[in-house]
């Protein structure tokens, strides 16, 4: 278990170009404070993968949000423009230019307005955080009038462990050598992949089945993640899911990855790496009776070979 910061504040680390965004603890992708400040890690690279992965959500939306504009795309089709709830409210109002059928109001964090909405009923409502999606997007007729929305959850990866001391030297300025003889530039830290199981999946599930009761939700469900959470996803599920067109009660799983580093100065460049679609439900038996499973008796033979019988 070992990783390197490969993104430090958005740029490789000691590179000049992040040194306003260090000083402010500003995130350059999103413009706004950086929301994990003390550490500054973008993107970082485990020992046995030898690639950058994205471990902030606020990595997933560089290139102006590129991620977002693919997905309005690939949802309402060629052509769209995406908008603010405030921009919106004027053009509807007849304070702005009009209408034309191809807005997209974006509801979710830096676009002016997250979306409210009210708690599930029943006596856990109190603590169902789970109901709430990162991104809405919706497409307005040249009325005004909604016609469609999509939801959209964005995650990039926990880690477990600590690379806080490359951090520090990084924001001293100088180049990181204090980890172990066989690999002196990684920290003791690793990727938290349990979390596909514990949390990722388990609340996608559950935000399929919320989004499936809205009429006006006719593509579903996207999850948007890095290539690695996504091959992750697709290991767990087994790969027998059957595929789909987005569509009422579907998730859509679409991943990027992170291409080399460029020259100084220069953000990694961030690409589609693949999607697939499938129904809630696939996911859900999917999860819970697994196919990939080991070879029976496992147990028994792993016990019979620490005790050499």
């Amino acid at each position: 278990m070992a990783l390197k910061i490969t993104e430090f504040f958005g740029f490789a680390p000691l590179d000049s170009a992040a040194a306003p965004f260090i000083s402010g603890l500003k995130c350059p992708f999103v413009g706004d404070k950086c929301i994990k400040p003390t550490l500054g890690a973008c993107a970082v690279e485990p020992l046995e993968l030898a690639e950058p992965v994205m471990c902030c959500p606020n990595r997933m939306y560089g290139e102006n949000f590129l991620a977002l504009k693919d997905l309005a795309e690939e949802a309402f089709g060629a052509g769209c423009t995406l908008i603010k709830p405030s921009e919106a409210q004027e053009r509807i109002a007849g304070l702005g230019a009009a209408l034309t059928g191809n807005e997209i109001v974006v509801f979710g964090k830096y676009w002016g307005k997250e979306l409210p909405l009210p708690r599930p009923k029943g006596k856990g409502a109190r603590s169902a955080s789970t109901y709430y999606v990162d991104w809405v997007l919706a497409r307005l007729n040249a009325a005004g009038e909604l016609s469609e929305i999509i939801a959209v959850e964005v995650q990039t990866i926990d880690t477990t462990g600590s690379y806080r001391d490359q951090a520090e030297t990084f924001f001293d300025g100088k180049p990181f050598t204090g980890g172990s003889t066989r690999s002196p530039e990684f920290s003791n830290a690793g990727m938290n992949w349990e979390n596909v199981n514990k949390r990722i999946l388990p609340q996608l599930i559950y935000k399929g089945h919320v989004l499936r009761r809205e009429d006006l939700c006719k593509k579903g469900l996207f999850f948007v993640c890095p290539k690695q959470v996504y091959d992750r996803i697709r290991d767990r599920l087994g790969g027998h899911l059957h595929d789909y067109k987005p569509g009422q009660g579907t998730i859509t799983f679409r991943s990027y990855e992170l291409g080399p580093q460029g020259a100084s100065g220069t953000h990694r460049a961030m690409t589609l790496h693949g999607q697939f679609t499938t129904t809630v439900d696939q996911v859900a038996l999917a999860f819970t009776s697994p196919m990939n499973l080991p070879d029976a008796d496992v147990y028994a033979a792993a016990i019979n070979k620490a005790l050499a019988i």
